[in-house]
């Protein structure tokens, strides 16, 4: 008798339970998920509440519901505007709001380089002579002994003891003693020339040869004497040093063989050539101005500084120039006609690529790569990827960029790798 009792009360509450789920169940949203919360560079930290990354510290942004096939998001609602294209997302304006995004329109205009590089006085370098000693021996007196000093040529530089060279002038006294015995006089002309041109290579002057020939006594210490006119620019002797031929004694510079060179950033290669004209000038020099053409353009990249040397002569005397002297150098470039046009705050620069998040209507935004040109202060040029009216975010675009990695949309997602071949 219990047991009918206990089942006649249970019955009216399961089916009462039934009729809750039901209910509970037609009123559920098929498509309602939990909320998530992502880090904008860290896509691998969700959490289902707001907070912070422990990566980075950047606060978790709330991930935006996706479109299913039929053009309904996940709280089943008619999205606002069809997708540009397949790469297209969406954005709610709040969450732009948010990071701050602001849009440039890509305009097409002409620019004009304006190109200012840092520029320094070197000597040319075929205007300097390196002096070598023809003998190994020993320095006894050094006559051009400051560096900097002005010596003409024919002036005398130092004096050398040689044994070699003594030894040479020996063999030559002895050659003119012995010239008597031989009766052909082209056999005599002969031997002397060989003698002679033996202590020139060892360095003695035809003024030098002529004296011992009158005096007929060997010089043991022997004068060496500048070979041109010139500023001593290295000076690497002294006086009592045992020279070789392979030391480089000192070097003499010619006055007015001067050269700017400039360093122009490697951005501006395109549009360097030679014959261009810079107009250069130094704050050393109130009111001065040199002007030339570039003459050479070196063709390598400096790995530190990543600029280009460039080689402008200038017609000036040491007298008011010194090497090493700064300047500054205004160069003439062309002018780039009829180009596409965005702010430089725009461009996302990675390894990999250059690109611009570009906007359409209110919502939607893409992620493009681009092909960039010359910059000009705060302005670039856009050579392929981008058409003239398109906006393009110029803040707030990385986050962007972040976001459409995270839907699978980003240019360093799978869906850029090629799609495989197949042979048929």
């Amino acid at each position: 008798m219990r047991y009918w009792i206990a089942i006649l009360i249970l019955i009216p509450l399961l089916t009462l339970a039934q009729e809750h789920n039901h209910n509970h169940s037609e009123n559920q949203n098929p498509f309602e998920q939990s909320t998530e919360y992502v880090c904008p560079m860290h896509s691998q930290v969700v959490r289902d509440e707001p907070g912070t990354c422990p990566i980075c510290g950047m606060d978790l942004v709330k991930k935006e519901p996706k479109q299913d096939h039929a053009g309904h998001d996940e709280k089943g609602e008619a999205n606002e505007s069809e997708a540009k294209s397949e790469k297209s997302f969406t954005v709610s304006e709040s969450s732009q709001q948010a990071i701050r995004v602001t849009t440039a329109k890509a305009v097409r205009k002409d620019l004009q380089p304006q190109l200012m590089a840092q520029a320094q006085v070197r000597w040319q370098e075929s205007a300097q002579r390196h002096i070598h000693s023809r003998a190994e021996g020993w320095v006894e007196e050094l006559h051009a002994d400051v560096e900097g000093q002005w010596v003409e040529k024919g002036d005398k530089l130092y004096s050398l003891y040689a044994p070699d060279l003594v030894v040479a002038q020996d063999d030559y006294l002895q050659l003119l003693d012995s010239l008597s015995d031989i009766r052909n006089g082209d056999r005599q002309q002969s031997f002397k020339r060989r003698g002679q041109q033996r202590l020139r290579l060892l360095g003695m002057t035809e003024a030098q040869i002529k004296a011992l020939e009158q005096g007929g006594e060997t010089e043991y210490v022997v004068d060496y004497y500048a070979p041109e006119s010139g500023y001593i620019t290295s000076l690497d002797i002294q006086e009592g040093m045992y020279v070789s031929p392979g030391l480089k004694l000192l070097t003499l510079t010619q006055d007015n063989q001067l050269w700017f060179f400039a360093d122009v950033p490697a951005r501006y290669s395109k549009q360097l050539k030679t014959g261009q004209m810079a107009h250069i000038s130094s704050e050393h020099f109130p009111g001065g101005h040199w002007m030339n053409t570039i003459d050479y353009i070196y063709p390598q990249v400096d790995p530190v500084t990543q600029t280009i040397k460039v080689r402008i002569p200038v017609n000036d005397s040491i007298d008011r120039l010194r090497e090493g002297l700064w300047a500054t150098a205004h160069i003439e470039l062309k002018p780039v006609k009829d180009t596409v046009v965005v702010p430089v705050a725009s461009l996302i620069v990675t390894g990999m690529n250059n690109r611009v998040v570009v906007k359409f209507g209110e919502r939607e935004f893409e992620v493009r790569e681009v092909t960039t040109g010359l910059r000009v202060g705060n302005e670039i040029a856009i050579e392929e990827g981008l058409q003239e009216g398109e906006s393009v975010v110029t803040s707030g675009q990385f986050l962007l960029d972040s976001e459409a990695s995270l839907q699978g949309l980003g240019l360093n997602s799978r869906d850029d790798a090629p799609a495989p071949q197949h042979n048929h």
